[in-house]
C-alpha cells in the first residue's frame, strides 16, 4: 500500500526568545536512584550489579513542553549482558534483558515509563506504544547505534496535533500516536526508562540525525512553549537521606507510601 503522505511541514521561523541550551538535560534529581547520567549529562547508564541489573531506571528532562512543535534524541550505544540467565535463573529474570523506553510525563508521575499510570506515554525497543499497560504495536524492534526521535506536537495549527511520532536515523517508521486526553493541557517532560543498556541522550540544538522536514530541537524552543523544573535545594547546603526500617505485615510499605506523598521532595 501507498505510504501516508507526511503531514508535518518545515518549522516556520521563530524570533521569540529562546531557552538556553544548558538548561535542558536529563534531571540529575527527578530520577530513579539507580540512573546514572555522566559524560555532562549527556549518557545514560544505570547500576548494574547486585540485583540491580534487573531493575529499570528511569529519569525526565529538566524542560517540559506545553505548546508547539519540538523533538529529542536518543541512541543505544551499548547493550549490557545484565547477569547470568542460564539455566532455571533465566524463568526468574525479567525479559527483554535489555530494554529502552522514550516518551512523555507529567511533573511528579512515575518515572517508569509503561506502568499503570495515566500521566505518562512511551514507545519501547520491543516496537510497542504503551499508555496504562496497553501495549500496541507501532513500529518494528529497534537496538544499538539507530538514532531514535522523538517527534511532540502540541501546535495547535498543526494537523497532527496533540501526537507523538517517532523517527529512526531520520525516517519516519510510525504514523502519529494521540497523546492521551488525560494528559492534554499538561506540561510534558520527555523521560527515558531502561534497563541494562547505555543510552546517549541529544536535546539539541543541533540534531544527529535529521527529519525531512525541518523541526527544532528541545533545546532550542521558544521560552513560552516550554517550563523548566526548578532543581530542588538542599537544606543549608547539605542533602537528607532516610533509611526506613521496618518489619515484615506491619504497614512498612504503607508507610513510605504516605511518607512519599507528603514529602514529594524525597525520591
Amino acid at each position: 500500500p501507498e505510504k501516508p503522505k507526511e503531514l508535518e511541514a518545515d518549522a516556520a521561523e521563530d524570533t521569540r526568545p529562546k531557552v538556553s541550551a544548558d538548561t535542558v538535560e536529563v534531571s540529575t534529581t527527578d530520577a530513579t536512584m539507580n540512573a546514572l547520567p555522566t559524560a555532562g549529562n549527556k549518557l545514560l547508564m544505570s547500576l548494574t550489579d547486585g540485583g540491580f541489573q534487573y531493575l529499570l531506571a528511569g529519569i525526565r528532562a529538566t524542560a517540559g513542553i506545553k505548546a508547539g512543535r519540538y523533538m529529542v534524541e536518543a541512541k543505544i550505544v551499548e547493550m549490557q549482558k545484565g547477569g547470568d540467565q542460564s539455566g532455571a535463573a533465566r524463568d526468574k529474570v525479567p525479559q527483554p534483558r535489555n530494554l529502552f523506553r522514550i516518551g512523555l510525563s507529567t511533573s511528579g508521575s512515575s518515572l517508569i515509563l509503561g506502568d499503570a499510570g495515566p500521566d505518562s506515554v512511551c514507545f519501547d525497543s520491543e516496537g510497542a506504544f504503551i499508555h496504562e499497560k496497553i501495549r500496541k504495536k507501532t513500529v518494528a524492534k529497534f537496538g544499538r547505534d539507530s538514532t531514535i526521535a522523538m517527534l511532540v506536537n502540541l501546535d495547535e495549527s498543526s494537523p497532527n496535533v496533540n501526537t507523538v511520532s517517532l523517527f529512526k536515523d531520520g525516517v519516519r517508521i510510525c504514523q502519529p500516536q494521540a497523546i492521551p486526553e488525560k494528559m492534554r493541557g499538561k506540561t510534558l517532560y520527555p523521560t527515558i526508562t531502561y534497563r541494562n543498556v547505555t543510552v546517549q541522550v541529544n536535546f539539541g540544538p543541533q540534531p544527529l540525525a535529521p527529519l525531512p522536514f525541518t523541526c527544532r530541537m528541545l533545546g532550542d524552543a521558544a521560552q513560552a512553549d516550554v517550563e523548566l523544573a526548578p532543581a530542588p535545594q538542599a537544606k543549608g547546603g547539605k542533602y537528607e537521606v532516610l533509611f526506613p526500617v521496618g518489619l515484615p505485615e506491619t504497614g512498612y510499605f504503607d508507610w513510605v507510601d504516605a511518607f512519599l506523598e507528603k514529602n514529594p521532595g524525597y525520591t
